[in-house]
């Protein structure tokens, strides 16, 4: 609902020809958008025109937005509030609070969450409202977090009321608590007038489940330290956020700036009210530990098999994954394969499931085996009929990459594949050290084949050298990396001494090191 004709705003707004000619004859009108705006249709802002409607023809906006119209001498009466939390299983989960005002327009619900439910669907929710206000995490001209509003009496109109507006109507100041101070009982538990009051963080993901486990453990213990650190940074960075958010409401309310605009926002400022501001007292600072005690225990924790420690992997993965044991998610299938796959599935171990292995059930679902490679020790878990394109009877494997390789390691091929995979002196196949977001590819020009290129270069110079980050510069190996721009088979084999070659002398190959590692392929 940005901006309408005459005959929209007509239709839009149940108005007679007569009641628009005499709308339109008003001196006071507002003035219709700039036609370069509207391509060169005269056409009006339909919140202006809404607005200045409501205040100039009370007899004609009553097909107005209700929070739009004039509101009068209005006293507070709060309901209370309700949280809804979504079924178990539901597609688009919305797990909200909402405030509810009794008012002469009837009940006011406005909504706040991380998992709102849009103004229509909000109807749904809070069926005794005939008015739904759900707020947003954009800001609005004035500075304040955008309001968008719908009334029962007419569900395909969804409008933006002001705070201002909001406020004259529920008879008092509303409410407002940035994304992470919306904790339920804190939310349950306000009313108006009630003084402001610490709140403990909400975070996503979570930092209660790593706490819960930190406290399971002995003091100065790897997993406990690891917990605990990582609990503490989820738990910090919302805590800054959550202050900044108040910082710049506060910013509002106090600066000096005395522009009409500035003016504006102030008022603005004075019809919303903050209830809570970040409880800062976290016991878990004196115990956060170095990177090497933290993956020690994010090891340990990868082996457990209670379901607190699953949900700690879960949340730990959502935060970062850098301190895992393992590097990239990667998967292959049986039907096709290729032969460096095959070697790869022949070789691993059926294990009992651990922590790790029910990260990948709740990921990849309907697990069929749980299984270990047993030189990477990466957890690997099937799937029949995993792939949509593939027969429903192919088995899918799903696993992670190492972060590195085993030290006195000396590469001696690279296959290109989906993964990519190297060959040891000793002969053993490893699927090459990768981290999530840092992919490694072929057969174009771009990030994929620059980082492995990068990573060839490092596996060349120091074969335990750990896999491309972000922090990493990829454009190191130029050689290598136009070489890795043709497109090649899948199964294609870079011996070492003609990868050394590429390096140093550039991407162009004689006959025989074609012969070698085959003819560049026009599909993968």
């Amino acid at each position: 609902m940005d901006s309408m004709t005459a005959a929209e705003l007509q239709q839009m707004f149940h108005l007679s020809r007569a009641d628009w000619r005499q709308i339109a004859t008003d001196p006071s009108m507002v003035d219709p958008l700039n036609p370069e705006y509207t391509k060169g249709e005269t056409k009006w802002g339909v919140h202006g025109f809404v607005r200045w409607l409501a205040a100039h023809y009370p007899d004609l906006a009553h097909a107005t937005p209700q929070l739009l119209r004039p509101a009068g001498q209005v006293p507070a009466h709060y309901l209370g509030g309700r949280y809804t939390k979504p079924p178990v299983g539901q597609y688009r989960p919305h797990e909200h609070f909402a405030g509810r005002w009794h008012t002469p327009l009837g009940v006011v619900a406005v909504i706040y969450g991380p998992n709102r439910p849009s103004p229509e669907e909000a109807l749904d929710y809070h069926r005794d409202a005939t008015t739904v206000v759900v707020t947003q995490f954009d800001y609005n001209r004035y500075g304040l977090p955008d309001l968008e509003a719908v009334d029962r009496e007419r569900p395909d109109l969804t409008y933006e009321p002001r705070w201002s507006e909001l406020a004259a109507h529920v008879g008092s100041p509303v409410p407002w608590w940035p994304r992470g101070l919306l904790r339920d009982e804190h939310l349950v538990d306000w009313k108006p007038g009630r003084r402001r009051s610490p709140v403990v963080v909400v975070t996503e993901p979570a930092w209660e489940p790593l706490y819960d486990m930190a406290y399971t453990q002995a003091k100065g213990s790897p997993l406990r330290i690891a917990c605990l650190s990582i609990g503490y940074e989820v738990r910090i960075r919302a805590i800054e956020h959550a202050q900044q958010d108040l910082d710049h409401m506060n910013d509002i309310k106090t600066k000096a700036d005395d522009s009409d605009y500035a003016q504006r926002c102030k008022a603005e400022r004075a019809f919303m009210t903050v209830p809570g501001f970040p409880d800062t007292d976290d016991p878990a600072e004196a115990e956060v530990g170095s990177r090497d005690v933290i993956r020690q225990g994010l090891a340990q924790l990868c082996r457990r098999t209670d379901d607190l420690a699953v949900e700690c992997l879960e949340n730990i993965k959502m935060w970062s994954s850098r301190d895992l044991p393992f590097g990239e998610a990667f998967s292959v299938t049986t039907t096709p394969t290729t032969p460096a796959a095959s070697e790869w599935i022949q070789r691993l171990e059926p294990a009992e499931p651990t922590a790790i292995h029910r990260v990948w059930e709740r990921e990849v679902k309907e697990v069929t085996g749980t299984f270990t490679d047993p030189v990477t020790h990466s957890p690997v878990v099937t799937k029949r009929g995993y792939y949509m394109f593939r027969p429903t009877d192919a088995v899918s494997y799903h696993s992670y990459t190492p972060r590195k390789l085993p030290a006195g390691s000396v590469i001696t091929e690279v296959i290109l594949d989906n993964p990519i995979w190297v060959r040891t002196q000793d002969g053993t196949l490893y699927p090459a050290p990768a981290t999530e977001g840092r992919g490694l590819s072929w057969g174009y020009q771009g990030t994929g084949p620059g980082t492995l290129a990068t990573l060839i270069g490092r596996l060349l110079d120091d074969e335990t050298s750990p896999a491309i980050t972000y922090a990493d510069d990829i454009n190191t190996e130029p050689n290598v990396e136009a070489f890795l721009a043709d497109k090649y088979k899948r199964g294609t084999v870079l011996p070492r001494d003609i990868l050394q070659r590429i390096r140093q002398n550039g991407p162009r190959l004689g006959p025989i090191d074609r012969l070698k590692i085959g003819k560049p392929h026009p599909e993968r």
